[in-house]
């Protein structure tokens, strides 16, 4: 038997030195080329909901004082502004002072100049009476004396009845509420009859609303309202609909509604939105954040044996924060929410705790 030589020796470690590695990297695990599994997905859960789908429409205004629960100050005659007692927007009690008011010269020059032509007719009427008597006049003259003084005197008595001659006079509030408008400043000039103040019962506040035309004709007095603070959602009361308009205000373009707001605790001039409810039917509600929207349209993700399925839906009215939807799914599935923009159809996923 012939002996191997060096270099054949050489060639025998190495084949099994290579044979050793190449085992290695077999038992101890994938191939370097060979992808990993990907991560499951983590999402939360939440059942489809069978419930009463509520229909609405939305409307947009102030808060105001009914009309049939205000009252409006004002003065018969000329008057100046002397002093002003209360601000607008302030709660005043009823008999409460309000304004003090003086009167114009004009009011002054009338009320003399009516006692002045009283007083005249008075001494016109004597002297034809005594002419009269004497038969130096006719009975038709005196007649017409009589009536001049009557007309006369009366105009007085109006002058006096309008506040002439009165000077300085404190109005007060007619009844309990709330200042509404002040559309004088002090020192002004008021006509006979212009308003000086507004007062709105504190029950009579009322939500002004706008409404889009092409959804108003589903509005109806007496139907259900959410009135809301625009600002607080969370300070809401149920009212209804007092009165709905059938026509387009040139102003704001919307058709005007009112609703009873006083319930709401908002101030004068407080901005609120008001959801009308004009129909309802039964269908299926999940939440708002379970529902991706891409370039195709809607769809949500139903969750079952650890695997995400795809399901395209249409949505429907939002209710607080659900939605309606409608598709392949019915109520107790479980779909994503968290997480729901992160997964496709069909990749695992983890639910988080």
């Amino acid at each position: 038997m012939s002996r191997l030589k060096p270099w054949h020796m050489a060639l025998i470690v190495v084949a099994m030195i290579l044979a050793g590695v190449v085992a290695w990297r077999l038992l101890s695990g994938p191939k370097a080329d060979e992808e990993a599994p990907p991560p499951a997905a983590l999402v939360t859960l939440a059942p489809v909901r069978q419930a009463d789908i509520r229909e609405t429409v939305s409307a947009y205004g102030m808060i105001a004082g009914s009309p049939a629960a205000s009252r409006t100050l004002a003065a018969p005659r000329g008057v100046i502004v002397e002093r002003l007692l209360v601000a607008a927007g302030q709660p005043v009690a009823a008999g409460a002072p309000l304004i003090v008011i003086a009167n114009t010269p004009a009011t002054e020059l009338a009320r003399r100049q009516a006692a002045d032509a009283a007083d005249f007719a008075q001494r016109d009427f004597e002297r034809v009476q005594r002419l009269y008597d004497q038969h130096l006049v006719a009975g038709d003259q005196l007649g017409a004396a009589r009536k001049t003084l009557a007309d006369a005197r009366a105009a007085a008595a109006a002058q006096t009845a309008l506040g002439g001659g009165r000077g300085s006079q404190t109005l007060t509030a007619p009844r309990a509420g709330i200042v509404a408008t002040i559309p004088v400043a002090l020192g002004d000039h008021v006509a006979a009859d212009a308003p000086l103040m507004s007062i709105v019962a504190a029950n009579g506040l009322t939500a002004q609303l706008g409404v889009e035309p092409a959804r108003a004709a589903r509005l109806a007095a007496g139907q259900a309202v959410t009135l809301a603070s625009a600002f607080d959602p969370t300070r809401n009361t149920a009212s209804r609909l007092a009165t709905v308009g059938r026509s387009v205000d040139a102003t704001t373009h919307l058709v005007n509604v009112t609703a009873l707001a006083g319930s709401l605790g908002l101030p004068l001039g407080a901005a609120v939105t008001g959801q009308v409810i004009v129909a309802s039917h039964p269908g299926l509600l999940v939440p708002r954040a379970a529902v991706v929207f891409d370039e195709d349209g809607a769809h949500l993700f139903v969750i079952k044996a650890g695997k995400a399925r795809q399901v395209v839906v249409t949505t429907g009215p939002e209710q607080g924060g659900d939605i309606e939807v409608i598709g392949a799914l019915k109520a107790g599935d479980a779909v994503a929410v968290q997480g729901a923009y992160q997964i496709q159809d069909g990749l695992a996923v983890r639910t988080a705790k």
